[in-house]
């Protein structure tokens, strides 16, 4: 595509304007008329008279331009007007308003010279065409000094959301002080309560746009942060169930405010959990559900070597002969001396269950019958799968429809 056809007013015969003659001024305050027709409330006097200023640079350029492909002028000045409009918390679509109800002005006075100079009807058209298509080059380059401005905000907001996570979730906990410093900065109420959730890290893109305003979402440690006031917790919660897709997330504890790397601190542990599948797929799991799995965990390494010392008759076995004994084990701690019902919870024939129970005995001995023994068994076998599994998969969920937001 060559210079002319994508700006079609490069093509135009240049003669169109020495017709014309275009009075600039006149052209100018006709325009600026259509852009007050078309508002509400009037304009101010700042924004008047930067539009003024726009104008008159869009028209010079757009008649410099007519048939000289190789003239060139500087776009720069609607970049920074999309900017300076982001800046001052305007819309977008205001000021590409502004652009296409000044264009409409130019063109009426442009189209009403026409007939005093015979300018042929093609031609009348061709340069309507073009002049919306400048206007469009304007718009676009407006566009994006707006969008340029937006993104730079959105850095420099998330930069101080960030700064704030990390002092409400740092070990020792940050000064009062220092807390409402960085909230106002980050324009973030500190609530009296709050709750911590902790998933993958790779869940934060999808959470860090979606999430309400008053959540902070950010990185701690090697994982995703999501720190939820207690006053609106079931919403968050739903939300966040709504955009984890095939993720979990360990959730802390309500806390205090001053306490809120306890809660953090808890739900990471608890999303390493369920990393073994042994918690379930369900999309949240809340630490108040497992504060034995945690505590039993609390020392991995310790937990790991305990469960595999006090079960380690099992360990030489195959593996479905280590699953049968190991799921009667359990039912016999559950159930000490009632084959009958063991026999029901595992769908198998009374007789079945006291042979499995003499090979426990024959292979654990008397610590079955110790009420020690059982102790530390029953602790083994809640721990067991809490360790001794590779990570797994997020599961496969079904992500539900999203609420309305809270912003």
């Amino acid at each position: 595509m060559t210079k002319a056809s994508a700006q079609p007013w490069r093509g135009l015969d240049a003669s169109v304007l020495t017709r014309l003659e275009p009075d600039t001024a006149a052209i100018a305050s006709a325009a600026m008329d259509q852009v007050r027709a078309g508002l509400r409330t009037p304009l101010d006097d700042r924004t008047a008279a930067n539009l003024q200023v726009t104008l008159d640079v869009a028209l010079h350029a757009f008649f410099s331009e007519i048939g000289h492909p190789d003239v060139t002028t500087d776009r720069e000045l609607y970049r920074a007007q999309g900017r300076a409009q982001h800046t001052a918390g305007r819309s977008l679509e205001e000021m590409l308003g502004f652009y296409q109800s000044a264009a409409l002005g130019v063109w009426r006075q442009l189209a009403s010279a026409a007939p005093a100079v015979d300018l042929p009807t093609q031609a009348i058209v061709e340069l309507g065409e073009a002049l919306f298509a400048f206007i469009a080059e304007l718009s676009a380059a407006a566009a994006d000094g707006y969008a340029e401005a937006r993104s730079q905000a959105a850095r420099a907001g998330q930069a101080r959301r960030d700064r704030l996570l990390g002092l409400l979730l740092a070990e020792p906990a940050a000064s009062r002080d220092l807390l409402d410093d960085a909230a106002s900065q980050a324009m973030w109420v500190l609530p009296g309560r709050l709750v911590v959730a902790v998933t993958s890290a790779d869940v934060a893109p999808q959470l860090l746009d979606r999430m309400p305003g008053r959540v902070l979402v950010g990185r701690h440690h090697d994982l995703t942060a999501v720190v939820m006031p207690a006053d609106r917790l079931e919403w968050y919660l739903g939300r966040l169930r709504d955009l984890l897709g095939h993720d979990q997330a360990g959730v802390g504890p309500i806390v205090p405010l001053r306490s809120a790397a306890l809660s953090a601190r808890r739900a990471s542990a608890l999303w390493r959990l369920t990393r073994t599948g042994a918690l379930g797929d369900s999309p949240l799991v809340h630490t108040t559900e497992h504060r034995i799995d945690l505590l039993l965990t609390a020392d991995p390494e310790l937990a790991a070597e305990f469960s595999k010392d006090v079960l380690a008759p099992l360990a030489g076995l195959p593996e479905p002969a280590r699953q049968r004994l190991t799921s009667t084990l359990a039912a016999w701690l559950a159930r000490p001396d009632q084959p009958q019902a063991i026999g029901v919870e595992l769908h198998v024939h009374v007789q079945t269950v006291r042979y499995r129970i003499r090979q426990l005995r024959t292979l654990f001995g008397g610590t079955i019958d110790d009420p020690a023994g059982r102790f530390a068994l029953a602790i083994a076998l809640r721990i067991d799968p809490l360790v001794s599994r590779e990570p797994t998969k997020p599961s496969e969920r079904s992500v539900h429809p999203l609420r309305p937001d809270d912003r």
